[in-house]
């Protein structure tokens, strides 16, 4: 649910394993990283005071790469960086709901309450400022989501398993605040996702319609070569269902 959020705004995800380089990068998302090999958690650190967005959630730093458990509290070596340390895990029945409500005047400028399912980590903050809390049962008050200042750059720690909801408004606000670069700078439609390649100086914007309707898009008055017929676009643009348009920006 996390690469669809970026899926459904055109934006280019990487999708990398631990081993990677991500020093470049301005946000790294780890949802669940359970397994963390030596010197991963340290690269983490060290890319969130060089002022990287780092998120992860509930059910991390669990393990090392021999599936032995961290020892002195969970999310084992993430515990620095997020600011927290989890105590234990609520499982909940398919059809038991909590909430998570935002705390006033906090920072991601988000309101109300959103659904928790699935999974509650009760955690603690240390360094960590507390975002949401938990609604309901007997972890009421602890925190559900949290953000730690790391250095030049942020750690949040996602501690609840949530809706498609939570994780649009959860991501919109992150992706407006630090300014991540979308394939095409307009609104999407549903089913409707764009891609980026380029050469450096060219760029080719790759609109697919993943629905069986035919889309249009307003394109804000920049103009585009249609690359399959050579056909210049300003204005609206019509794609049909399960079609595709490549598009060289001018």
């Amino acid at each position: 649910m996390h690469y669809q959020q970026f899926w459904k705004k055109g934006i280019p995800v990487d999708v990398i394993d631990m081993v990677s380089d991500f020093s470049n990068y301005k946000l790294l998302i780890a949802p669940m990283l359970y397994m963390i090999r030596p010197g991963v958690a340290e690269r983490i650190e060290e890319f969130v005071k060089s002022g990287g967005i780092f998120v992860t959630t509930y059910w991390s730093g669990i393990v090392d790469e021999n599936d032995l458990c961290f020892l002195g509290g969970f999310p084992g070596p993430l515990r620095k960086v997020t600011g927290i340390w989890a105590e234990e895990i609520d499982t909940l029945y398919d059809n038991d709901v909590n909430y998570a409500v935002l705390c006033k005047n906090n920072e991601l400028e988000l309101n109300g309450e959103y659904e928790a399912r699935g999974l509650c980590e009760l955690i603690h903050a240390e360094t960590a400022k507390i975002l949401a809390s938990y609604k309901d049962d007997f972890y009421a008050g602890r925190p559900a989501l949290t953000v730690n200042s790391f250095g030049e750059g942020q750690a949040y720690y996602i501690a609840f398993k949530n809706t498609k909801q939570f994780l649009q408004d959860f991501y919109d606000k992150l992706i407006k605040d630090i300014k991540v670069m979308r394939a095409i700078d307009i609104e999407l439609p549903e089913g409707v996702t764009a891609q980026l390649r380029t050469d450096g100086q060219r760029k080719f914007i790759f609109l697919m319609n993943f629905d069986k309707e035919e889309k249009s898009m307003e394109l804000n008055n920049s103009e585009y070569i249609n690359m399959l017929n050579g056909e210049k676009i300003i204005g609206t643009i019509h794609i049909l269902g399960y079609g595709i348009k490549i598009l060289e920006q001018l």
